[in-house]
């Protein structure tokens, strides 16, 4: 940026994708100014299982390899623990019935084109490896991917470092509207006032559509909500992740469907749960998930806790001495094609939004495409995958 005047990049959003964005932008030498209408990581950037997994989605792969690089890179440095585990601690995919062992290879042949090393495991050879499984799990594959962190220590260490470098952090401040010169934007109106500056990236995930639309960018962006249960162990039943192969749809007969959000908000009243049990460094598990679009601010289901819990325990029944500590949820922001939407919108205005719940591992390599974007450097992949305008709305 030598001999260039100082650019003042303004970042909506104090989730990981916006943290990380505010971060790479300053070490760059953009002056930042971040906003976030609550805490940091207050959202479902904060109530997450914090993984590092493979995309299943190839296109995905450069922008999760970009972040994990990041990670590693902050971690010795990094104002907050970031938990980040050294290597995989192994990945286990598993067909609970025999009608889902199709499921179960499809998702390890995915991780496999994604460049993770798999072997397929007999109903016997993971009992020994996890014995605490039930004895009808059928069989499964073992990946050797998944590294664990605090995804709220990162979000905040994110923000932390980009101060470092110069950016002001400003929480508990609301970004109610865009500044427009024509069809510029120029900067926002929060609630401190009016803010000019030469660029605005919206990170705001789900809500980001109530900025983008009254500047005529309509992103077909919807929230799902997510539950994750946290258990506090009889003993420590698992070494590994376990992961249910695919999606399972309460109601369907075939349970290992994996559609699309839109295809839930369109075809299923009730929540789409998923069996992903993670162990914890303190012998605590957290239990997940669940997608269900959203339609209003609050649960409409409370029942989906106990469900979850219910659906682990059959994979794992030793679970059932197990006391809750707590259940949270978080509202992802997803997209029709389930990759984020990356890019310009409008003069002065970008986007960096639509990860689902894949923000962490797609969070870093989201913020170097995002500061190379703005600040019209070289992508370091690909951009056009993420392209907004990929979508009919976008003018």
């Amino acid at each position: 940026m030598s001999g260039r005047p100082t650019p003042h990049v303004i970042v909506v959003g104090g989730g990981v994708i916006g943290c990380a964005c505010a971060f790479e932008l300053a070490r760059r030498g953009a002056a930042v100014t971040l906003f976030e209408r609550d805490e940091l990581a207050a959202g479902a950037s904060g109530r997450n299982h914090g993984l590092l997994l493979a995309p299943l989605d190839p296109v995905l792969v450069p922008m999760a390899q970009a972040s994990t690089r990041l990670y590693e890179e902050i971690e010795e440095g990094s104002p907050l623990p970031l938990g980040l585990d050294p290597s995989p601690i192994g990945f286990l995919v598993v067909a609970a019935e025999e009608d889902e062992a199709d499921a179960a290879r499809a998702e390890a042949e995915a991780a496999a084109s994604s460049g993770v090393r798999i072997e397929s495991l007999t109903a016997g050879e993971m009992r020994k490896l996890e014995p605490a499984l039930a004895p009808g799990v059928a069989a499964g594959w073992l990946l050797d991917d998944g590294r664990r962190l605090d995804p709220a220590a990162l979000t905040v260490a994110l923000a932390l470092l980009a101060r470092d470098k110069g950016a002001v952090v400003r929480r508990h401040a609301t970004v109610r509207a865009l500044l427009r010169e024509g069809n510029s934007v120029r900067g926002v109106v929060s609630d401190e006032g009016a803010v000019s500056s030469d660029a605005v990236v919206i990170a705001a995930g789900p809500w980001s559509g109530g900025l983008l639309r009254p500047v005529g960018v309509d992103l077909p962006i919807t929230g799902s909500r997510g539950w994750l249960v946290h258990l506090a162990q009889p003993e420590r039943l698992l070494t590994r992740l376990v992961n249910r192969a695919g999606w399972h749809i309460v109601g369907e007969e075939s349970g290992v469907s994996r559609p699309s959000a839109d295809e839930v908000a369109r075809q299923y009243p009730e929540p789409d749960l998923g069996t992903l049990l993670q162990p914890n460094r303190d012998a605590s598990l957290l239990v997940g998930g669940s997608r269900q679009p959203v339609v209003t601010s609050e649960p409409e289901d409370p029942s989906v806790p106990r469900r979850i819990l219910e659906a682990a325990i059959e994979l794992l029944p030793a679970l059932s001495a197990s006391a809750v500590i707590s259940a949270w949820w978080g509202i992802r922001p997803t997209t029709p094609d389930g990759r984020p939407v990356i890019g310009q919108v409008r003069d002065g205005l970008f986007v960096a939004t639509g990860h689902g719940g894949q923000g962490v591992i797609l969070g870093g390599g989201t913020a170097q495409l995002v500061a190379s974007i703005v600040l019209g450097e070289k992508a370091p992949f690909d951009p056009m995958p993420f392209d907004p305008a990929r979508f009919v709305g976008v003018r």
